[in-house]
């Protein structure tokens, strides 16, 4: 294909602090007093102490257990960065494997590109506790060591679900799944991939809990979640399947100046340059899905959007704050709130100066 034919989200899956799937998603972004609430499940037991004397609050997905979606074997050592990654990954191939169009053939041509901040940093940090002031190097458990590795939740989709196709893991803060989506269109237009699961992967731990905390960039009322979305990115055209939506546009640039003032002017920029696809399509942005509400960089953003006069719908306050899961709940969240025939902007910024911008022209289908 070309770098001007277009490419289409054909189906989505999502767990979130609000639930598991789309439906979850929407009647908790609905909710006029999702700003005041906090979603989810409670942490595991074993965390409990670990939490306390944190300020606000955390939030799981509810009643997780990765046997629920895949057979328990192998899944002993898995760390829950992988697990949920796993977990919609599954739901997901089970929505495509049902379509007519697919056959097994066809996976050794699909590929994965994932989104996260460090994949499972509570893996690392208690690998290197238990080196340091445990077992030692010569003992411990080496089952563990993948997961201390930023691909290994890639990876493990990879290996679960036989897919031949690129494996990749975008870190770039919370525009991660945004940087992947954009890198996988790329693969495809290319001829590398005939389809690409994409998405962004987080998971609840208290070393991340009590680092977000203690960095301050994030309000004490938005709640620490995790979650895992993924999309199945690939061609549109008369032969494809019913679109969820159409990806019109997708930049990622960088601030050069990290100031309130220089990030503005960059997610500016980058707004810009989604729209102008948009004009020549003739698609109406209706809403925008800022990524940056309750945060530091709050107004920064909205400095760079003051030009739309649309409704917006603050994603990360409804599923709490889930790292480089973030833009892959907005890519879900576009899908379940939007209209058809309407386009829907994705922003966000982080504060390592990367700053992004998408735009999702919805289908016919939800």
């Amino acid at each position: 294909m070309t770098s001007s034919e277009e490419l289409q989200i054909s189906d989505v899956s999502v767990l979130s602090a609000a639930g598991v799937g789309l439906d979850a998603l929407r009647e908790r972004l609905r909710e006029p007093a999702a700003a005041g609430t906090a979603p989810g499940g409670e942490p595991s037991a074993a965390d409990a102490d670990h939490y306390v004397g944190l300020p606000g609050r955390v939030a799981a997905v509810p009643d997780f257990k990765i046997t629920d979606y895949v057979p328990r074997k192998g899944t002993k050592n898995l760390d829950r960065t992988t697990a949920l990654g796993l977990a919609a990954s599954t739901l997901l191939k089970r929505d495509l494997s049902a379509r007519a169009d697919i056959s097994d053939a066809s996976w050794e041509s699909t590929g994965i590109a994932m989104g996260t901040v460090v994949g499972s940093l509570r893996s690392s940090v208690d690998l290197d506790v238990d080196i340091i002031e445990g077992k030692g190097i010569d003992l411990i458990n080496p089952a563990v060591f993948p997961n201390t590795t930023m691909n290994c939740c890639a990876s493990q989709i990879a290996i679960w679900h036989r897919l031949r196709g690129p494996n990749s893991t975008l870190a770039n803060g919370t525009v991660s799944a945004l940087s992947a989506l954009r890198y996988a269109a790329r693969l495809i237009r290319c001829g590398h991939a005939r389809r690409m699961l994409v998405g962004g992967v987080e998971e609840l731990s208290p070393h991340t809990a009590w680092g977000t905390r203690l960095k301050k960039d994030v309000q004490e009322s938005v709640v620490i979640g995790e979650g895992a979305a993924m999309v199945a990115l690939e061609p549109a055209g008369p032969d494809a399947p019913p679109a969820l939506a159409t990806v019109t546009a997708c930049e990622v640039m960088f601030a050069p100046q990290r100031t309130q003032a220089g990030y503005a002017e960059a997610l500016r920029r980058a707004v810009a340059r989604a729209l102008e696809p948009c004009a020549a399509a003739g698609v109406d942005v209706r809403l925008i899905l800022p990524g940056a509400v309750g945060t530091v960089l709050e107004q920064s953003e909205e400095s760079a959007l003051e030009q739309f006069d649309v409704e917006r719908v603050d994603v990360r306050t409804a599923v709490g704050e889930c790292g480089g899961a973030l833009g892959a709940m907005q890519l879900a969240a576009a899908v379940a709130l939007g209209r058809p025939g309407t386009g829907i902007l994705i922003t966000g910024i982080d504060d390592s100066g990367a700053v992004a911008a998408a735009v999702l022209t919805i289908g016919g289908r939800s």
